[in-house]
């Protein structure tokens, strides 16, 4: 929709209601067009040193519940194929394994679109945690503080 005197469009969907939202819905969102930023921030109290990198979450066009998750880490790059899975309570859970990562492989990426108000004056439209491990002895830490950015909120 256009608005009749510029050529700036007009958003439906209004950004309040991202509060509420459930996630795909936030994430499939054409605004954020097929590359969706995570922002990862290291946990405090993980024991190993945390390389600062994002993740880019590409949603399959063929899938709403698969995704392309690439993590970008200075100049290396790994990528995975990762399954959203919806809870309906504004809730999501990604979850995948990275091929040729030695130490912790799999990953669980937990976001939610019930962000606190300090968060949503920060920018966030998702906030969430990464937990990284392995799947088949089911040990899983918390590693890093996850959001994503609204689309509407400019950089200082």
């Amino acid at each position: 929709m256009m608005c009749i005197h510029s050529k700036v469009p007009v958003l439906l969907f209004p950004v309040y209601s991202w509060l509420t939202a459930a996630c795909v819905q936030v994430l499939l969102f054409p605004v954020y067009s097929w590359l969706i930023d995570v922002l990862l921030f290291p946990e405090e109290g993980w024991a190993r040193s945390a390389s600062s990198s994002y993740w880019t979450l590409t949603p399959a066009w063929w899938s709403r519940s698969r995704c392309k998750v690439v993590e970008v880490a200075g100049t290396r790059r790994y990528s995975a194929q990762a399954k959203m899975v919806d809870t309906g309570s504004g809730s999501l859970y990604i979850i995948g394994t990275f091929k040729r990562v030695s130490p912790d492989p799999d990953f669980k990426l937990y976001l939610t679109s019930s962000v606190s108000p300090s968060d949503f004056n920060m920018g966030y439209s998702m906030t969430g945690t990464l937990e990284r491990g392995c799947r088949s002895s089911n040990t899983f830490q918390t590693t890093h503080f996850a959001v994503i950015r609204r689309h509407d909120y400019d950089m200082p």
